[in-house]
């Protein structure tokens, strides 16, 4: 035998539960009363695009593409690779033959690869975009290093010497004279 009392009681608590304006969708948060902890959908997603907001509206290096500080890193490790070689490399190096600067310039490429899988595999640069432009910003300092040098030539200066900031910043050196330079080379093969 079933309690007719007890059924009755049980489908009038359905009703009122069915009756609250998004019951089903509702979850109960914390302690106290029902009506205090109730949390609907709504609000949930409310709570989560605040969140988002604020991770989002961080500091500017955050809202930087990861492909520009990809493409920045390329330029300065090899800028680094440069200010090694010229700095420890050439005392080892010394002497104008074409093995000791081809030497120079691989041990400059090295220091720079080396620094940039170093850092770009601490900040998280993994992405096949990143590397693409990790490549293209290491290439474009190692052919347009005079076009950089040019704009800051005070910099450059500070940072190797007089004499090779001028030899850099002739006018036959700069990117474009260093890609017909590649472009030649590649016709010859």
């Amino acid at each position: 035998m079933i309690n007719k009392q007890g059924l009755d009681t049980f489908d009038a608590r359905l009703k009122r539960i069915s009756k609250s304006e998004g019951a089903g969708k509702q979850l109960l948060a914390g302690e106290g009363e029902v009506t205090k902890t109730r949390v609907s959908e709504a609000d949930i997603r409310k709570a989560r695009n605040q969140i988002a907001r604020k991770q989002s509206s961080g500091s500017l290096i955050l809202s930087v593409p990861k492909w520009a500080i990809a493409f920045m890193l390329g330029g300065v490790a090899m800028l680094l690779g440069r200010l090694l070689g010229f700095h420890v490399l050439a005392g080892y190096l010394a002497g104008g033959d074409m093995t000791m600067i081809i030497l120079q310039h691989a041990g400059e490429m090295a220091v720079a690869i080396v620094v940039l899988v170093t850092v770009a595999t601490f900040a998280g640069l993994r992405g096949a975009m990143t590397k693409t432009a990790m490549t293209a910003g290491l290439a474009l300092m190692l052919v347009g290093e005079a076009d950089v040098a040019r704009h800051a030539p005070g910099a450059w200066e500070a940072m190797f010497s007089a004499d090779y900031a001028a030899s850099v910043m002739q006018p036959s050196m700069g990117a474009r004279a260093n890609i017909q330079t590649i472009a030649a080379a590649l016709q010859n093969i």
